[in-house]
């Protein structure tokens, strides 16, 4: 199993590869169809075909984090400018991605005990 790595290596170039990775539970995936719902005057509700090209999420959350992992993933934050830059994101599997953060302008996290940190990551496939 490969630990989770956020890596860019364009400029501008950052890297973080977590000591661990979230517990089985705590890493989601979701597809999201762009598929167009809106209501006529008449309140007749009309329903368009989903769109052909669905976006991919993962949410990652990490319930206790060394403060070195946390404070490194927000030094790699901001390089990436939140969403602005993609990078390659490695999954446990090994698998890579190009992949972009985006709840970087809101991002959850919480002290859990001394030099201990809990993170949640949202992150969206190219």
């Amino acid at each position: 199993m490969a630990q989770i790595k956020f890596e860019r290596t364009s400029s501008p170039t950052a890297c973080v590869e977590f000591q661990r990775n979230p517990s089985p539970g705590d890493y989601s995936r979701r597809i999201r169809y762009m598929q167009p719902k809106d209501r006529s005057n008449g309140g007749k509700l009309y329903i368009y075909d989903k769109g052909l090209n669905p976006e991919h999420t993962r949410r990652l959350h990490w319930r206790n984090i060394s403060s070195t992992d946390y404070h490194n993933f927000l030094a790699f934050l901001d390089i990436v400018k939140g969403a602005k830059y993609d990078f390659t994101f490695t999954d446990f599997d090994g698998a890579t991605y190009t992949a972009r953060i985006i709840n970087g302008d809101s991002i959850d996290s919480a002290p859990v005990m001394a030099g201990r940190e809990s993170l949640t990551v949202d992150i969206v496939f190219e």
